[in-house]
């Protein structure tokens, strides 16, 4: 049988680029020929930020769908503050000053992207992760926070053992078998003691950003801000929300700037805890816990999974190990008065500033 294409072939090969050009221009105006509405049920599905800033460079048309998601997920890196990093979507800038915060620490992309995101005044559910600055050198694989807030913050506890081990004694995370020596113990206990203060502060100005994501953005049933190595999230859905919306509504921009901050630390350190619910155990434990003053106690909310809750079963463990300390040991926690300053020379980003107040 030859191989020669046929003259019905040779007929087909010679009007296909014009049957190519009658078809894209067919396959082009059946996207256009989708209502609005199927167009929108299809944006929905893709929930990454990054993807819906595609969409919406591709005509105007798209433009207006694409801010009508309900829907985003956002996940950025840390950048260099210092270098610039221009992006094509640069026409919504509200003059505010915690736009400088998120700058300096994020960097310009991440505050176009920012800039991006207020555009989609009907989202609902809205998820940001983010790896935090003060720590993101650390190997912080161990520690895990928790933070109780609504308008403001008003407790924060750290919690970084050296290992933990599940109930049948196998190590899950650090070096179970390592032997510490007191000039180690003492040198480990001041990072974490650090490690704390800026993970804090890195919260706070979360906690600033979800303010004004809640103004911003007006339809919002759910809120959360993450760092990419889950050792902790702000969150907000439900009544919180509700009660932090009608707040911030009324609130001005000087209220909503005002940085908030724990005034009394409690810390102790632990070789051992054993975890008798879960079977866990940890040692070489840091923990420390950062109140207001004036609201001090009430830890029923590492129980929910609101405000940083935890799901799986090593994570889990870390909010017993809290309750566990909390519960046996608070009155033996060594307390201290904090205090506070913001340093607008410290690195040029206006980071806050701690003194430790001798009792």
């Amino acid at each position: 049988m030859s191989d020669e294409p046929t003259v019905d072939f040779l007929s087909q090969k010679i009007e296909e680029p014009r049957e190519i050009r009658r078809r894209t221009c067919k396959d082009s105006s059946s996207i256009s020929r989708l209502p609005d509405e199927i167009i929108l049920l299809i944006l929905n599905r893709l929930i990454d930020l990054k993807t819906l800033c595609f969409c919406y460079l591709v005509s105007k048309r798209f433009s207006s769908i694409v801010v009508q998601v309900d829907a985003i997920s956002f996940a950025s890196p840390v950048l260099n503050p210092h270098i610039s990093d221009k992006n094509t979507i640069s026409d919504v800038s509200p003059s505010r000053s915690f736009l400088r915060m998120i700058s300096s620490l994020y960097g310009e992309s991440f505050l176009s992207a920012y800039r991006f995101l207020i555009k989609f005044k009907g989202v609902k559910s809205l998820c940001i992760e983010l790896l935090a600055p003060g720590h993101s050198a650390v190997d912080s694989r161990l520690f895990k926070w928790k933070v109780k807030f609504t308008k403001k913050i008003e407790s924060f506890m750290f919690l970084w053992p050296n290992s933990v081990c599940d109930k049948d004694g196998l190590c899950v995370n650090g070096n179970g078998d390592e032997e510490e020596s007191v000039e180690l113990i003492g040198d480990l206990l001041k990072n974490k003691h650090v490690i704390s203060f800026q993970c804090l502060q890195d919260i706070m100005a979360w906690h600033v950003m979800l303010l004004y994501l809640v103004n911003d953005l007006p339809m919002l049933e759910e809120v959360s801000i993450s760092d990419s190595g889950r050792r902790g999230r702000l969150s907000l859905s439900g009544k919180e929300l509700s009660e932090v919306k009608e707040w911030v509504h009324s609130a001005s921009e000087t209220v909503l700037n005002r940085v908030n901050v724990p005034t009394i630390m409690r810390n102790c350190y632990f070789s051992v805890l054993k975890l008798p619910v879960s079977g866990y155990v940890m040692k070489g434990i840091y923990f420390c816990v950062m109140e207001m003053k004036d609201i001090e106690g009430g830890n029923e909310f590492l129980m929910s999974s609101e405000n940083g809750g935890f799901e799986d079963k090593e994570e889990s463990a870390y909010t017993e190990a809290m309750m566990e300390i909390l519960k046996k040991y608070k009155g033996m926690m060594l307390t201290q008065n904090l205090s506070w300053n913001l340093n607008e020379e410290a690195g040029q980003h206006g980071r806050l500033q701690f003194r430790i107040l001798e009792p």
